[in-house]
């Protein structure tokens, strides 16, 4: 069951004795980082029994449905060790994500709250990503540099964009790894926008496509 958090407040109790949990976790917190188009990513949380009767765990909760988590055993006999398992599906994304793993147990008041950061490379690099040209200035051609992620290779092909107002032209600087688009809008005499989309191909054959933008405003 992977229920929703959208606010995931940890609270400590104040009054009352409370005795240590007796799962002692070798961290707490992960930081995972994915290959460009990896389609999943793997960690796991370590953990020991430091007490001195078994402790069952359970339920496993994760704060996306993108995060699978299981334990490698539900019940810990004292001074044994486990593990949680944790599965990232990547799919399309890229950037910097923060999850969580709840981890409720039969010996603990709170449960145990681990932290993942999962960091998925974008499998190109532009700069700039959007480019603009000033209301009624010049209609001068402006580029975008495209650097493909290291480890990956590449090949360009078609570029098209969104709208008529602009013309694209794709140069190649470094076959696989290294391009460059020429964006031109066809006037500056209004606002007008577009985006991008550049299509490419990995040695497999696997399609895929990322955008560049531009503005007249």
């Amino acid at each position: 069951m992977k229920p929703h958090f959208p606010t995931l407040t940890l609270s400590i109790a104040l009054c009352g004795a409370i005795s240590a949990p007796a799962l002692d976790w070798k961290t707490t917190q992960q930081i995972v980082k994915a290959a460009p188009l990896q389609s999943t990513a793997e960690t796991a949380y370590e953990f020991t029994n430091r007490g001195d009767k078994a402790v069952t765990i359970l339920s496993v909760d994760t704060s996306c449905d993108c995060l699978d988590a299981e334990p490698s055993v539900k019940v810990i006999a004292p001074g044994d060790t486990g593990r949680i398992r944790v599965r990232f599906t990547i799919a399309d994304r890229s950037g910097v994500f923060q999850r969580l793993i709840v981890v409720t147990t039969d010996d603990a008041k709170e449960p145990a709250v681990l932290t993942a950061e999962l960091n998925i490379p974008e499998i190109a690099t532009l700069s700039p990503r959007s480019l603009e040209w000033p209301l009624h200035g010049p209609v001068d051609p402006k580029v975008v540099e495209i650097t493909i992620a290291e480890g990956l290779d590449l090949t360009l092909g078609e570029v098209r964009p969104t709208s008529e107002a602009f013309t694209a032209r794709l140069e190649t600087l470094e076959a696989g790894r290294r391009y460059r688009l020429h964006l031109t809008p066809r006037s500056t005499a209004e606002a007008v926008n577009t985006a991008v989309r550049i299509h490419a191909t990995t040695p497999t054959g696997r399609a895929l496509i990322f955008s560049a933008y531009g503005n007249v405003r």
